[in-house]
């Protein structure tokens, strides 16, 4: 069974660290959806986060990180990323870096590029005070379906196939983060999402 928790309860950031360190697999609210987060470095979890969403394998899967200093730690920053990353990192953006800790293939699909975010949810600030390691951040939806915002419809997509879910209600409406790919001169904007493709255009 899929265990529930309110994401207000005091307790709740360390009940999702503690399956996270277990090797479990979690569903959490972040600043644009629903995420379903697994430690990144664990190949196994994040196999499984694929089982859950029915997710082509080949296809890499983002992660968030805590802060700046993690993200240094994982992926290689240029000087445009240190740029974007200045300007709208903590926030929608995902940055898309060489790897500089090696991942499960899974996680970059043999590419070894990294998609990394750094999340302003509060429940996520919380979460990474308790855990040391980056976390899968793929959008809870199951793989080819549209996206999700409401605790309900997340239920109901994986319930049993989850080991814990954070209730944070529904969330804000989002088109997601904006995904830019800085391991190529120029950078190419892969996905728009909530930062528009004309503000990252201006600061190249």
């Amino acid at each position: 069974m899929t265990e529930i928790i309110k994401e207000e309860k005091p307790k709740s950031p360390q009940k999702a660290a503690s399956v996270l360190n277990g090797g479990g697999v979690i569903i959490y609210p972040t600043d644009t959806l629903y995420g379903i987060g697994a430690d990144a470095f664990d190949e196994q979890s994040v196999r499984n986060v694929f089982i859950s969403k029915g997710r082509p394998v080949g296809n890499p899967i983002p992660i968030l990180v805590k802060n700046e200093a993690m993200l240094r730690e994982v992926g290689e920053v240029s000087e445009v990323a240190s740029i974007l990353i200045d300007k709208f990192l903590p926030g929608p953006l995902t940055v898309v870096l060489n790897e500089k800790e090696k991942f499960p293939p899974l996680v970059t699909a043999g590419t070894r590029k990294v998609a990394i975010r750094i999340s302003s949810h509060p429940f996520v600030v919380r979460l990474f005070n308790l855990i040391s390691r980056p976390i899968t951040s793929s959008s809870a939806n199951i793989s080819g379906q549209d996206n999700i915002f409401d605790f309900n419809s997340v239920y109901k997509a994986f319930d049993t196939k989850v080991d814990l879910i954070i209730d944070s209600g529904t969330l804000d409406k989002s088109k997601g983060s904006t995904v830019v790919d800085l391991t190529v001169s120029p950078p190419i904007i892969v996905r728009e999402g909530d930062i528009s493709r004309k503000l990252i255009e201006e600061i190249f």
